[in-house]
């Protein structure tokens, strides 16, 4: 008689495993609410082509796809922001903002399994349309710590990582390197913690190797790890868009810290999110041991509400996975 066993990288929630997966979106939820957040939900298969045109045609080796009975090429979601971009753009004229919106649903993706890492999870998103400044980021941030805390998790435990894409542009820019250049490092910068100088191969191979001075900047620049070592490195360089941007970081951990939230957060540069639709602030949420992947991740992203056919929208969110809870 034949056995039958969960396929790899799924999972099955025996009543216990339920109840502490449920108690674990129960806080998401209530934290959420405090905040102000309207929950959604979307469909879990959605058109292929709304993937391809946020990520391009690489993004297809993770899916879930094939093609449905009427013919249609369509996938499994493999992440929420396409969808909600999709959603919100579709009703943006008839919607209050800044629109706070946030989400716990399922997603899959067909990648090699790890630890934290399966091919079906469940994400708590949240998201902010609407809103231009680092008001936006300010309580994305002040949520997500709120959504690990609300566990009893403190300063001791977990800690957000805080960089900037668009500090990153304005800084290379400012060394000389166009935007192809500058795309590039930043897949480097992506990489470098975890390969090194290896991290930049992928630069060599498309532009050559990279000028040895204008790499010490780089490296020196991602060493940066505090708001005064940032203006200092900022004031040196006299560039009036680098400059300007400073006063955005201060708005946004002054907040921070008048919240008392600066001890959850640490300024590195390093953290440059992989996706690169991301356009300003970004950030990661990791634990202090330094054990588990990345607890949660997000940044500002905002070209794609207009890129996925609706309006021009400015927009932030982050993401918590749950497998690092389970």
């Amino acid at each position: 008689m034949a056995t039958f066993q969960t396929l790899p990288g799924f999972r099955e929630f025996y009543p216990d495993d339920l109840t502490r997966r449920n108690h674990v979106f129960r806080v998401w939820r209530q934290t959420a609410n405090t905040f102000g957040f309207a929950e959604y939900d979307a469909p879990v298969l959605e058109p292929l082509e709304l993937y391809k045109a946020k990520s391009g045609d690489e993004i297809e080796g993770q899916l879930f796809n094939f093609l449905d009975k009427g013919g249609r090429e369509v996938a499994l979601r493999p992440e929420m922001t396409p969808t909600v971009c999709r959603l919100v753009g579709a009703r943006a004229n008839a919607l209050k903002r800044p629109i706070k919106w946030f989400s716990i649903a399922e997603f899959f993706r067909y990648e090699r399994m790890q630890k934290g890492r399966g091919r079906c999870f469940h994400q708590f998103n949240a998201d902010i349309f609407g809103e231009p400044g680092a008001e936006a980021e300010i309580e994305l941030i002040a949520l997500l710590v709120q959504c690990l805390a609300a566990f009893g998790l403190t300063e001791q435990d977990f800690y957000v990582r805080l960089s900037d894409r668009n500090l990153w542009f304005f800084y290379l820019q400012a060394l000389g390197l166009d935007e192809p250049r500058v795309r590039a490092i930043l897949v480097a910068i992506d990489r470098y913690e975890k390969y090194g100088d290896a991290a930049f191969e992928g630069y060599t191979k498309e532009f050559g190797a990279l000028d040895e001075g204008v790499k010490a900047k780089v490296l020196a620049f991602l060493g940066v790890k505090s708001l005064a070592a940032l203006e200092q490195t900022v004031t040196a360089l006299g560039d009036q868009e680098l400059t300007a941007r400073l006063a955005d970081w201060r708005q946004l951990l002054g907040a921070l810290t008048a919240m008392g939230l600066e001890r959850f957060v640490e300024v590195d540069l390093g953290v440059v999110r992989g996706l690169a639709y991301y356009t300003g602030f970004v950030f990661e949420a990791f634990d202090r041991k330094g054990d588990l992947r990345a607890l949660a991740g997000g940044g500002r992203y905002d070209d794609l509400v207009q890129k996925l056919g609706g309006p021009a929208l400015p927009a932030v969110g982050f993401a918590i996975g749950d497998m690092t809870f389970s």
